[in-house]
């Protein structure tokens, strides 16, 4: 891969589980590129700011 192209996303299920959060329990499909270093998925929730820890591989074909 040439070094000024980007590398394709990973797409991933990321649900938010802070209580009393906007979007608390709601599930969705983001692209993602994974981390040098543990933890590969990170992801901060849009609404409450705190961190995502439920992130797994979307399957195929599914869209939000």
């Amino acid at each position: 891969m040439p070094d000024d192209e980007e590398p394709t996303p990973t797409q991933m299920l990321a649900t938010c589980r802070t209580p009393d959060c906007p979007v608390q329990d709601q599930t969705f499909e983001v692209g993602m590129y994974p981390n040098a270093s543990p933890p590969t998925w990170r992801a901060q929730c849009g609404q409450c700011g705190n961190p995502i820890t439920d992130i797994e591989p979307a399957p195929t074909g599914q869209g939000q």
